[in-house]
């Protein structure tokens, strides 16, 4: 089988700059509906890009045998996978020449997301009405992140749904909770390098701790839907970091299926779902990816059926 070859757009100068689109060519543009992942990495890793990160699942979603999704209004899928500049990592020196000699930190990095969203809205006129987003680990981060900068800057509408796999929504409930483990110098190591020491800083970029900055927060999650994952197995991110998260965005701690928020006058659809395998296998096996996708179509499509 050949996998439909990417199209490359550029945002920037740096290489990581970049945003990789597969769709169907014989399709109009404006008929699709997009699924853009976002990776993770600790927001360091370079061995982690848009192409290996999507490939995964986009062998199996673009291929003869591709299961079958429940696509709003049977739109024809496309799939953009975001690069995006990374903090310097200790074991892979960045080269200089393509790099600005200070450190890349937050908002580095979401900067970079939102200018991958601006490429996409340009090109292929993205809706609130057609597209998600997919983000593991820090990319789960950069998701959420994503959803409150279209709130905040209106430059093109938000997501349909965000859905954060082993998403990291506490930056220093991560650290305190490794601070006793092998490698908690790693975790200190990659969360100021990319956040610097200043904890205000953190919990400003943590969205579990936006209903402490943002007394609106909730307009953020007004009619998107939301889906938390975890892997079973995973001991890199816990899955108390979903449990915060939970409860940031509906009140609560009790584990659910799906849920609308509290306040009942600003509705957001949340649910939950949990895989097997451990922290990556959830993207570098295809077809842990692909049941997450058509879960949150699911999710989608339910929500469409009972909401006015």
């Amino acid at each position: 089988m050949t996998m439909i070859k990417p199209t490359s757009y550029h945002f920037g100068s740096h290489d990581l700059q970049e945003v990789l689109v597969w769709r169907p060519p014989e399709k109009p543009q404006h008929s699709l509906f997009w699924i853009v992942f976002i990776h993770g990495g600790a927001w360091e890793d370079p061995e982690i890009k848009a192409r290996n990160f999507a490939e995964p699942a986009v062998s199996i979603l673009l291929s003869e045998e591709a299961p079958r999704l429940d696509l709003p209004k049977d739109k024809p899928l496309a799939v953009a996978s975001l690069s995006y500049r990374l903090s310097p990592h200790p074991d892979h020196p960045q080269d200089p020449s393509s790099t600005q000699s200070s450190s890349l930190r937050n908002p580095d990095h979401i900067n970079d997301v939102y200018s991958g969203l601006e490429i996409l809205h340009r090109q292929y006129r993205l809706t609130e009405h057609n597209y998600i987003l997919i983000g593991h680990s820090c990319g789960a981060t950069l998701a959420f992140q994503a959803l409150k900068r279209c709130h905040e800057n209106a430059a093109f509408p938000p997501p349909m749904a965000v859905v954060g796999m082993a998403g990291i929504y506490h930056l220093s409930d991560l650290l305190e909770n490794h601070k006793h483990g092998p490698y908690a110098d790693v975790y200190a190591s990659f969360l100021k390098g990319a956040f610097g020491d200043d904890e205000t800083v953190w919990r400003q970029a943590s969205p579990a701790c936006w209903p402490d900055h943002h007394p609106d927060v909730r307009k953020i999650y007004a009619g998107r839907t939301l889906l938390l994952v975890v892997a079973d197995g995973d001991d890199l991110v816990e899955p108390q970091q979903r449990e915060t998260m939970r409860s940031s965005i509906i009140g609560g701690s009790e584990p659910i299926d799906s849920k609308d928020p509290l306040d009942r006058g600003k509705p957001c659809h949340y649910s939950e779902m949990s895989v097997p395998g451990g922290h990556d296998e959830m993207w570098l096996i295809g077809e842990r990816m692909v049941e997450v996708i058509q879960r949150a179509l699911q999710v989608l499509s339910n929500d469409d059926d009972t909401r006015p």
